[in-house]
């Protein structure tokens, strides 16, 4: 018999799809990272926690909801999708586990990060970006990347846009054009020991987020040995 109890796991729909958009909406900068993260990696990528050990500390501080976001695999999702442990009959106390994934592409010359949320990990048009390794040629594009999130039912995020060669506020416009839906907003750039977001950097991309009406995302970026720092 399994140890670890049951999750609820979400895989996209469209209901799902509203459901996420709500809880993204519900976000502030207190928001990570006790009670949504959307960004940590686990060893299927550059993380140093299994996937089963992530799961674990987020039942051991509560959080309500997260996404483990690997480079360019979902495997962490599928792997911890395999627990099935019918006899815990309150699934409303455990964790909800989003699809995630983080991919490498070109938005306006500039190689940057998309974190992909919510979407079905099984959908053909993601294939180019499961195999853990970077797309080449046309699939390196932003635009391509985001239609392909949006196809497969997911939600595209920029993620940390102030650690880019081209400043926040231009990437930001690029993303806006290209059919974004959010901006991973809240982010602790000066990798402080207990995670916390960069108050004025963050503001500013908060402030420059919401004039291109896109919404805000916040995650620790964990790839060490706790969540609650990068």
């Amino acid at each position: 018999m399994n140890q670890y109890p049951n999750f609820d796991l979400i895989n996209m729909s469209n209901f799902d799809n509203h459901k996420l958009i709500r809880i993204i909406k519900s976000i502030t900068k207190y928001s990570c990272p006790k009670s949504i993260n959307f960004h940590m990696h686990s060893t299927y990528s550059d993380g140093s926690l299994t996937a089963i050990e992530i799961y674990k500390q987020a039942i051991e501080l509560n959080i309500d909801h997260y996404a483990i976001t690997d480079h360019h695999s979902v495997d962490a999702y599928i792997e911890l999708s395999k627990i099935n442990e019918s006899i815990y009959k309150d699934r409303s106390k455990f964790p909800k586990l989003w699809t995630g994934i983080e991919i490498t592409c070109l938005l306006n010359g500039c190689l940057v990060h998309v974190l992909g949320l919510g979407f079905d990990h099984k959908s053909r048009y993601l294939l180019p970006y499961v195999d853990h390794k970077s797309a080449i040629g046309n699939e390196l594009l932003a635009s391509t990347v985001v239609d392909s999130i949006h196809k497969a039912n997911g939600i595209a995020v920029l993620a940390h846009p102030a650690r880019y060669k081209l400043p926040f506020d231009l990437l930001i416009n690029e993303a806006s054009k290209l059919g974004f839906d959010a901006v991973e907003t809240w982010y602790n750039y000066e990798r402080a020991h207990n995670w916390i977001p960069s108050e004025f950097v963050c503001d500013k991309i908060f402030d420059c987020a919401n004039s291109y009406s896109l919404l805000s995302t916040c995650g620790t970026d964990s790839h060490g040995l706790s969540l609650l720092r990068r």
